[in-house]
């Protein structure tokens, strides 16, 4: 027993005597060759950092939203509605406006035209004559007459004897005097039917004619109120021929009535007075 144990620690000396002497051969060999690399190549400084004396600058991390990464697209513009063609509706014509100088007089109401003759009065017709009776003078009358003795007040005058003026009012024979032409005579003839149209303003207006006598008196008032006194002079009969009776007399002012003349109205009832 004591034997096998020298022999194995025999062998172990053996082993680590043999590994040391490898070693030391090796490291012998490579001794000599380390100091020629050693001698034959340069020796290299380590690379040191220099200092700038400011920190470099660094680029700033950019994130980037949902919608800054999705690709942009132009708007695609709104449709312009369309509308349904239509035919083109002209301006609205201006308003044109007239000076005041050049505005034309309104002219008077259209008047109906009477045809036929005249009904006879009734018996309330003529009593309606006998009253009194106030006009008003419509456009285009030219005075009003007033005689008292047969009650009628402002009888409207248009300066015509047509069938118009007649149906409404006292016709003026426009070649004859007014009251305020200039002229050393005058004679304003002025006529109507004896009878007229019932319902309208001239209807029995020289009915009564005939009952004027001397001193009665006639008035006559233009558009403005200005009045015009005349007295009854003289009363007489006349043909419808006798136009003579329209003319002017010698240093007379006077104004004619004329109206027709029964049994028949062929001839004409004159009623003259003068301007006091």
């Amino acid at each position: 027993m004591p034997l096998k144990t020298g022999i194995t620690a025999m062998a172990l000396v053996l082993v680590c005597a043999g590994a040391v002497a490898v070693f030391a051969l090796l490291g012998g060999a490579s001794e000599p060759a380390a100091a020629v690399k050693s001698s034959t190549e340069p020796e290299i400084e380590p690379l040191v950092r220099a200092d700038p004396g400011f920190e470099p600058w660094k680029e700033k991390a950019v994130t980037l939203t949902e919608a800054e990464t999705e690709p942009k697209t132009q708007p695609t513009p709104d449709p312009e509605p369309s509308t349904p063609e239509s035919e083109p509706v002209p301006p609205e014509p201006k308003p044109v406006t007239l000076a005041p100088e050049t505005e034309p007089e309104p002219a008077p109401a259209p008047q109906p035209v009477f045809s036929g003759e005249p009904p006879e009065p009734t018996a309330g017709d003529i009593a309606y004559a006998n009253g009194p009776r106030h006009y008003e003078l419509p456009d285009g009358a030219v005075m009003g007459l007033t005689v008292e003795v047969l009650g009628i007040h402002d009888v409207p005058v248009f300066d015509s004897v047509g069938e118009w003026a007649l149906g409404h009012g006292v016709g003026h024979h426009p070649e004859t005097s007014m009251p305020w032409s200039d002229a050393p005579q005058r004679n304003v003839y002025l006529a109507r039917h004896r009878l007229g149209f019932p319902g309208t303003d001239s209807h029995l207006i020289f009915y009564r004619l005939g009952e004027l006598g001397a001193g009665d008196e006639i008035l006559l008032k233009d558009r403005d109120g200005k009045k015009y006194r005349y007295r009854v002079s003289e009363t007489f009969k006349a043909d419808p021929e006798d136009s003579w009776v329209m003319g002017q007399l010698r240093d007379r002012d006077m104004v004619t009535l004329q109206t027709c003349s029964g049994p028949n109205w062929e001839r004409r009832l004159i009623v003259r007075a003068d301007r006091v």
